[in-house]
This record gives structure tokens, sequence and C-alpha cells, in this order.
């Protein structure tokens, strides 16, 4: 019999709208109370950094419209109860207006290449779906770009059935390495050109860069992105300039939540390159079923017979 049509709700909109935005919430609640707790609401310093991780978990969690929510929220939180003038959204000095957009753009960074690969896994999970229940050759850009990949790698004489570079590391690694170095250097430049070897914002630029690195990379060239962006900052723009040691207490505070926030950025994203890997895998083996079966008329030959 034919299978029947099978519908279902994808990545990562099966989880419920009220557990996707219950999360943005309380990421968010809980990153103003960590923020409230180290230095109350009469400090001036780090009014956004606690956000960006909480914004980071949203949107991992719940894709982008909560990636907004949580992004929009620490905007208006930090704002209202940690920037001068307090209790006012408008106007902001030069300062808090640079504060303001970096926070937006580090975060709505972090937001768009999540959802990146969130499409990515949607789109497999489609065309896994497509192949096993329709029979179907019309392909989402990634699939087929990845089909046409398994079509090369299992036309090598030495090829080893589901042993080939997945998901991003079919990239070389001379590249990954290379865009890793080169967001630093940007995010250095940036920074530098900005503040000079002023103290303030010493990581200012690193975030961002280490999400880059890891997105296009994966986890090792986000760590290193993150442990370069550590070490620079440290050496560079910290009090200390001479040292990579000796720093203010509230310095380590500083160090402490770049520390988490581009660990988290590292370990979130590579969870979603591990889903991705695992859905090329999956659909791999629906393709190598489909050749090996007997096909109606226009069914996909994705992959030849290999063994």
């Amino acid at each position: 019999m034919a299978s029947a049509p099978h519908p279902h709700k994808v990545w990562p909109y099966r989880r419920s709208p009220i557990m996707r935005y219950g999360v943005a919430v309380l990421a968010v609640l809980a990153a103003f109370l960590i923020r409230y707790s180290i230095y109350g609401d009469l400090q001036n310093r780090l009014v956004f950094t606690f956000f960006v991780p909480a914004a980071v978990i949203a949107v991992w969690y719940g894709g982008i419209g909560p990636g907004i929510v949580a992004t929009v929220l620490g905007l208006l939180m930090g704002d209202y109860f940690f920037m001068m003038s307090r209790q006012a959204l408008w106007p902001l000095g030069n300062r808090e207006s640079l504060a303001v957009g970096v926070y937006v753009i580090t975060t709505m960074l972090c937001v768009v290449l999540c959802e990146r690969l969130h499409r990515r896994i949607r789109q497999f999970e489609r065309a896994i779906d497509n192949l096993r229940h329709h029979g179907t050759a019309n392909l989402c850009p990634e699939a087929k770009e990845f089909a046409e990949y398994l079509i090369r790698y299992y036309a090598l004489a030495s090829h080893h059935h589901y042993e080939y570079p997945s998901w991003p590391y079919r990239r070389p690694v001379a590249l990954r390495y290379a865009v890793t170095i080169g967001v630093l250097a940007l995010a250095f430049v940036l920074r530098y050109w900005l503040f000079g070897q002023d103290s303030r914002f010493p990581f200012l630029f690193f975030v961002p860069a280490a999400v880059v690195a890891v997105w296009y990379g994966g986890i090792m060239p986000g760590l290193v992105a993150a442990a370069g962006g550590l070490m620079l900052g440290d050496y560079f723009f910290l009090s200390n300039h001479q040292a990579l040691g000796g720093v203010l207490e509230s310095e380590r505070i500083q160090i402490g939540m770049f520390a988490v926030t581009t660990t988290l950025c590292v370990m979130l994203l590579e969870n979603l390159h591990e889903r991705v890997r695992r859905l090329e895998h999956a659909f791999d083996r629906a393709s190598h079923h489909q050749s090996h079966t007997a096909p109606a008329a226009g069914s996909p030959q994705v992959i030849p017979a290999a063994h």
C-alpha cells in the first residue's frame, strides 16, 4: 500500500509555543537576576553582557521568534534598569548608544546564524521525509548539494560507506582556520580603532568573532577564536597590558563572562552542527535504500550502489 501523507511540525517548531517563548523569557529573567546580584541596579557596567547568552539560548531552543523576543527584552531591561539615565529608554549618550549598537549587532548575528542552522535542519528533515514517504526527487538546495557531494564521494575507489567528512568538515581545514584568524583580526582592529588601549569593553567584538568561527568551521575553530579573543583582549585591552595575569576584580568578571558566553555559543552551535550531521547520514541511508529498491519511474537515484 502506498504510504499515507506524513505531515509533521519541523524543527524546532515541534516544541510548543509556550515552551519556546517561555524559555526565552526565563533566560532573560535569569540573566537579569544574575546581573543584578553581581552589580546591583546602581552600576552602569556590563549593561547587556548577561543578556547575550540569554538570546543565544532562546534562539537555539525555540528558533528565530524567541531569539528576537529575548534580544528585545534584554535591550529594554538593560536600558531601563542598568543604564544612565535610569528609568528612561531615551535619549542615550555616545557610550550608551555604542553599547546598545554592539549588543544588538552581536545578538542578532547569533540569532541569524543559529537560525541558518535551524533552516538547514528543517530542509534535511523535509528531504528525508520526501525520500521515505513520497519517493520524489524535489530536493531543497542543501539536500541537492549534499546528494551531489555523495555521488562524487562514492565514485572514489577508496571510499568507505558513511565515513565521508560531514558538515561543516567538508570545507577545507585551511579555509576554516583562515576564516577564524580573519574574524579575530577584524574584531581586534575594530576594537582598537574605536577605543585604542582603553580598558573599557576589552572583549567587545570577540564574541561575534567566535560565533562566526564556530558557525563556519565547527567546534575547534570556535574554541580557537574564543581562546584567541580572550588572549588578545586580556593582553592588549585590560589595565595590565604587559602580562596575561594580575587583573583587577572587575576585570575578572569581564573575563569570566566572555569565557562563559563564547563557550556557550560554541557548544550550542556545535549541537546544531551535530544534528545536521546526523540528518545528513540519515539522508544518505534513505537515498542508498532508494537505490537498492525497485523505484517507480522518476524516483531519485541519488547515489549509486556502493559496498
